[in-house]
């Protein structure tokens, strides 16, 4: 039974309750926290550079003032030259600081993110299959390519800013304060605009990222199911209702996008409004100041200088929210990706290869009443014993719990009760001879780009050519063999290479691996009259317990068990042969298949 890809109709809204989690403020805090505290060194040393950097700017606004008032002194070129000599050292030592503490910020956050991805990568890899299936694929996909790329993106070039933007305006303000503080008091009438636009800012931009977030994975959901399903949409003629459908989710994104870009024009108008009335509220003190009993005018000037130079750094700071924002959101839902890993048991080594079922129940998510989110009960309370060694056929309709309980004893489900043992372990942890004690291969067999060998290798890395090709002759790929020669083995794929001969490959692979147990989920759909895909799987499971989903009841022939599964439920368990001599639903199902084989 191959896994039904559910097709919604054209206008259903994603549902937001089969979205993966995402993580909260403080989860995604301390997760970066932890992450960050790993680099404290080249931390402090970015921040003690980036506060020299800040301080000697802090040089040039006065000394530009002082040289203001030398002129109207009448002062001599010399004391001028002087005063910009310090104003050009001051500039490079601030530069060459900046510059090196940005340097070492990026590498400490890129370090910091690459350990990020590769801590989502492998959590997403190792996500229950029910729960990557009821989020949809491009959930997944979309945390680990567009969020991840936002992240990557604030932590090269805007957190940098950022921080470099902090520490300016707080030493300016310490050096406008230091000025004059009657200056410094006219420079903070800009401060009330500034909070009350970037709190409104903030309150409307942040909904806006995390929709579009759902906006866009749900686009990118109806086209992936779409292209899939391409075969499906055809023969039912619903091109135009799928086609309806992506475009109505991407005029949702759309609109978001629209949303975003008007709140952002607000924001940025806020600020410049700021700016104005900040600096003419320091002109005009400044006006009021200068005098034998005030101030000079290049302390004025020193004044505007200071208050214009921090239009750069809080216009950085303040427009770089929009920045944070979004990685924000990239980063709680990465994290949450994290969260949804499911808690597994330490791996230990089985002690022989027997199989126990007890009381196993599963529901995929689905849809209640009204719409309402609910269950679909796809196994309740199967229990079996299958010796070690032995070759096992689930057998019964579509939607009978076959695969389901393939994917449990497998692994790659985690049940709702009961449980799995192999060789006396749970089978989440199972390992033998320190390596999963079960492999699963199902009809959708992949083939990754790379060499043939790279593909046999995703098995037993340290395989030599002899036992690659030793693997390909047992399960009859001698197609891939050549002449010997094992450039063919390190060369491309055929072109024309088909399904069966791709799950040739798959199968290959679990000779290669030498697990103690196989499931095989209905390999052998693409076989074809020759037998060899069937052959394949005889030596895939000889020596071995398996467990071989069929789609056609010969496969039961052979079988030393065959289970018969109706509603989620083992009805039936025995060898072949007794069930067939019974009158129970095996027996009902093989005489109607020898029956139609007489026929044709």
């Amino acid at each position: 039974m191959s896994a039904a890809t559910t097709v919604p109709a054209a206008g259903t809204a994603p549902q937001a309750a089969a979205s993966l989690p995402i993580a909260g403020r403080r989860e995604t805090a301390r997760t970066a926290a932890r992450l960050l505290g790993r680099r404290r060194l080249p931390l402090a040393g970015t921040t003690v550079l980036l506060l020299a950097g800040a301080s000697a700017s802090l040089v040039i606004p006065p000394a530009l003032g002082r040289i203001v008032d030398l002129a109207a002194e009448g002062q001599g070129l010399r004391p001028v030259l002087l005063v910009c000599l310090l104003v050009l050292a001051a500039g490079l030592v601030a530069a060459a600081a900046t510059w090196w503490g940005g340097r070492l910020l990026v590498a400490c956050l890129q370090d910091a993110l690459a350990e990020l991805r590769e801590e989502v990568m492998e959590a997403a890899l190792g996500l229950d299959a029910g729960t990557v299936e009821g989020a949809g694929s491009s959930d997944v996909v979309s945390r680990v390519t567009g969020d991840v790329e936002a992240v990557t993106e604030a932590a090269s070039g805007v957190l940098p800013r950022v921080i470099g933007a902090a520490f300016t305006i707080a030493l300016t303000a310490v050096g406008l304060v230091a000025l004059d503080p009657w200056l410094a008091g006219a420079a903070l009438l800009a401060v009330p605009l500034q909070v009350l636009t970037t709190r409104g800012f903030l309150r409307r931009s942040r909904p806006l990222y995390v929709r579009i977030r759902h906006e866009e994975a749900a686009r990118g959901q109806a086209i992936i199911e779409t292209v899939a399903g391409a075969g499906t949409v055809r023969a039912h003629d619903r091109a135009e209702d799928r086609l309806q459908l992506i475009a109505d989710r991407s005029l949702a994104a759309v609109r978001t996008g629209l949303e975003q870009a008007s709140a952002r024009n607000r924001f940025y108008a806020g600020l410049n409004a700021a700016e104005l009335i900040g600096l003419a509220a320091v002109l005009a003190a400044g006006f009021l100041r200068v005098g034998p009993d005030g101030i000079t005018v290049g302390a004025v000037t020193a004044a505007a200088l200071f208050f214009h130079r921090l239009f750069g750094p809080i216009g950085s700071l303040l427009t770089s929210i929009d920045d944070l924002q979004r990685a924000q959101a990239g980063l709680e839902r990465l994290v949450g990706v994290l969260a949804a890993r499911p808690d597994r048991p330490a791996g230990r080594e089985i002690e022989g290869a027997r199989v126990e079922v007890s009381a196993l129940a599963f529901s995929y998510p689905g849809a209640g009443t009204a719409g309402t989110p609910g269950h679909r009960r796809a196994l309740g309370g199967v229990d079996l014993d299958l010796p070690a060694g032995s070759t096992t056929v689930l057998v019964g309709a579509s939607g009978s719990g076959k695969s389901t309980l393939a994917r449990i004893v497998a692994g790659s489900l985690d049940p709702e009760a009961g449980a799995v043992r192999i060789g006396g372990q749970d089978a989440r942890a199972a390992r033998h001879r320190g390596r999963p004690a079960v492999l699963l291969v199902t009809q959708e067999a992949h083939l990754f780009t790379g060499s043939i060998a790279e593909n046999l290798r995703l098995a037993r890395p340290e395989a030599s050519p002899e036992e690659l090709r030793g693997a390909l002759a047992a399960v009859g790929a001698r197609w891939a063999l050549g002449d010997g020669d094992a450039d063919v083995l390190s060369g491309p794929p055929p072109a024309d290479l088909d399904e069966a001969r791709v799950q040739q490959i798959a199968l290959a692979r679990v000779l290669l691996a030498d697990p103690a147990v196989v499931v095989l989920d209905e390999a052998t759909a693409e076989a074809g009259a020759d037998g060899t895909l069937d052959r394949a799987v005889a030596a895939v499971t000889a020596g071995r317990t398996a467990v071989v989903v069929a789609h056609r009841l010969r496969h039961a022939e052979q079988a030393d068990l065959v289970v018969v599964m109706e509603d989620g439920r083992a009805v039936e368990t025995g060898t072949p042969g007794a069930l067939v001599r019974g009158d129970g639903p095996f027996a009902v199902l093989w005489e109607a298949w020898h029956h139609g084989r007489d026929e044709r």
